[in-house]
């Protein structure tokens, strides 16, 4: 599998997308710059967030959410 992988120094951005998709994190959308976050990858990011917000609420911070898509004449 490694060898299907693009190396990191070589192009980190490819990398992080090779580790990704093989990684069964996401998949392609068809909507052209949109992934699908696949199980794995969402239980991921579930523990990220819970974790990022103990820490924020702990320090008295607040969540604040931002629209997902922003229209191009902005």
């Amino acid at each position: 599998m490694s060898k299907e992988i693009t190396s990191r120094a070589a192009d980190y951005s490819q990398w992080y997308n090779d580790l990704v998709i093989k990684g069964e994190l996401a998949d392609h959308s068809a909507v052209r710059g949109c992934m699908v976050i696949r199980p794995y990858g969402f239980a991921l990011w579930e523990n990220m967030r819970d974790a990022l917000d103990k820490m924020f609420k702990d320090t008295g911070h607040v969540n604040a959410y931002f629209p997902l898509f922003i229209p191009k004449s902005f």
